[in-house]
């Protein structure tokens, strides 16, 4: 009996080594990196040989890029959206356009454009030549790798390091870098902190060969710092007609010549601004047709009191009025050529400054169109020595407006920060409340440079009125015609801080009346907004609605 108790002995022993053993092992692979590759055609979603990855500033796109005859397609939304907004797709004319600074150019778009899977296509090849871009072409597998953007958050790798898909270190192996490498940081904003990709102990990068994943820190050396390589210029830069000072702009709705010959009478008592806006221009019809009556006498009289002149052309006073107009009108390559020679012209004979577009029937269907009339409007004002600016709604109204490339061909982006409450509104409200403004201004500044925008301001309120379940009508007053409301009618003013205006409201047998009042304390809050933001200047909507005291209190805030 006592000889069997070694082997039993000597099997316990085994067994325990061997489970300590597999401890280990168990232990060690946990914290051991693995250095399993991940699928690249997974990663970059290409399910047949005639896709193509796209890769640009932003990452890996969703659509992917297509070899069709041997020959590489972009997605067109992609490129007229995040890559060039040079090029674009006439799908009325059936022409492929691209813009310059100074030239318009047509090229044959059974050449250039293909449709698969409903998807529109556009020749790489196009897209190289002209966007100003640094294209990289790569395989294994097939990518195409476009820089748009020269200035990034960069680090620099103190060891060779994998990049992994995910931050962990058992998430598959996507590429290297090598040890001196300098690589693009996308978790870091521009004031140095993190974003919401930012995870402990890890950094998102990204290759300058298209990948875009994870770093652990150990392997990087911990320094921030803008890289900053030259721009790919191929269709020559954008230049900008900006004013040194800051730019006070006062709307002037003009209406007849007897409203030009009043000039001089309207601008008693106005002081301080350096701009004004006629509107001179009307859309008459989707043929490109305007009523115009812009007057030399008019822009003579403004440049002997040291104003320029800042044509407005509008699509809401002629004689259409509807975003099916605007669409029709711009959708059209012969009406905006039109339009922009006639309004070009009539600016130029009357010896005016620039040229403001305020379409306001500009729906998201008609956008791309819209953008591209300011291309080509900002090449007869650069080749004119006119300054361009846009009239826009904020942000939260109008996303689909695509600012950065308003921003890029014209001079100034104008905010208009009112119209907050506005007829058919479902309850009554501020037109333009202090936080409205402010997110007005943030939104735009996202997209727009501070020298480049400009935050127009209201000098007119509503009055509205409340019965029953109904939603309230309102009616529209100037400053000095509120005030005078509110003084016959002995109404007690109180401040709202919520809104920085003034309020008044008071009920009778029927109707609930609210007013929140546009003056000189209301407008000092907003105009502060634009220097605490670097804003270019401001402009008010209208001249005439103004009360005498605003004039000071905007110069002050806007030299503050």
């Amino acid at each position: 009996m006592e000889k069997n108790k070694t082997p039993v002995v000597f099997v316990l022993i085994l067994a325990g080594v061997v489970a300590v053993f597999g401890i280990v092992a168990f232990a060690i692979g946990r914290v051991t990196p693995t250095k399993e590759r991940m699928d690249l055609k997974s990663y970059y979603n290409i399910t047949s040989d005639d896709e193509v990855a796209i890769i640009t500033d932003d990452g890996v796109e969703e659509v992917n890029g297509r070899i069709i005859d041997g020959e590489i397609f972009l997605p067109y939304d992609e490129v007229s959206n995040d890559i060039s907004g040079s090029i674009f797709y006439d799908d009325v004319a059936g022409t492929m356009i691209v813009t310059t600074p100074t030239e318009k150019m047509r090229f044959d778009a059974a050449n250039e454009i293909r449709v698969v899977d409903d998807v529109r296509y556009v020749a790489l090849g196009l897209v190289y030549d002209y966007a100003n871009a640094e294209i990289t072409q790569l395989e294994d597998p097939a990518r195409v790798v476009i820089k748009t953007r020269f200035k990034c958050n960069a680090e620099t790798a103190v060891s060779d390091a994998y990049v992994r898909y995910r931050a962990g270190i058992k998430s598959k192996v996507l590429t290297e870098v090598k040890k001196g490498t300098q690589v693009k940081v996308i978790d870091v904003k521009a004031d140095g902190s993190a974003d919401s990709r930012k995870v402990d102990g890890w950094t998102m990068i990204q290759t300058d060969d298209g990948f875009l994943g994870y770093v652990e820190d150990k392997y990087l050396d911990g320094k921030v710092f803008v890289k900053e390589d030259e721009p790919v210029v191929k269709t020559g830069e954008y230049t900008h007609i900006l004013r040194d000072d800051k730019i006070n702009l006062v709307y002037h709705q003009v209406t007849s010549q007897a409203s030009n010959d009043a000039l001089m009478q309207s601008l008693t008592n106005v002081t301080g601004i350096n701009v004004i806006a006629p509107t001179w221009f009307f859309l008459d019809s989707t043929a490109g047709d305007q009523t115009a009556i812009a007057a030399a006498s008019y822009v003579q009289t403004a440049h002997s009191l040291g104003l320029q002149v800042w044509a407005v052309m509008n699509d809401f006073d002629g004689k259409v009025n509807s975003p099916s107009d605007t669409m029709a009108a711009l959708s059209s390559d012969a009406v905006r050529e039109k339009l922009v020679a006639d309004t070009i012209a009539m600016t130029l004979a009357s010896g005016a400054d620039g040229i403001n577009i305020d379409y306001e029937n500009v729906s998201e269907e008609c956008a791309p169109y819209f953008l591209q009339f300011v291309r080509e409007m900002s090449i007869g004002c650069r080749n004119s020595g006119l300054i361009l600016s846009i009239c826009d709604y904020v942000p939260a109204y109008t996303k689909y407006l695509n600012r950065r490339e308003q921003a890029r061909v014209a001079d100034y982006v104008i905010c208009m920060c009112y119209d907050e409450h506005r007829p058919g509104s479902p309850e009554a409200g501020s037109v333009s409340s202090i936080s409205f403004v402010k997110d007005g201004i943030k939104d735009t500044l996202d997209e727009v440079p501070p020298e480049q925008t400009i935050v127009a301001i209201p000098f007119f309120t509503r009055l509205w009125m409340t019965t029953s379940e109904e939603a309230p009508a309102s009616n529209v007053f100037g400053m000095g015609d509120a005030w005078n409301w509110v003084t016959e009618t002995g109404l007690e003013v109180n401040w709202d801080n919520e809104a920085a205006q003034n309020y008044v409201e008071m009920q009778d047998d029927v109707t609930y009346y609210q007013m929140w009042l546009e003056d000189a304390a209301s407008v000092e809050e907003k105009v502060k907004l634009i220097g605490e933001n670097g804003c270019a200047g401001v402009a008010e909507w209208k001249l005439g609605l103004e009360t005498s005291d605003v004039w000071a209190v905007i110069a002050d805030n806007l030299a503050g």
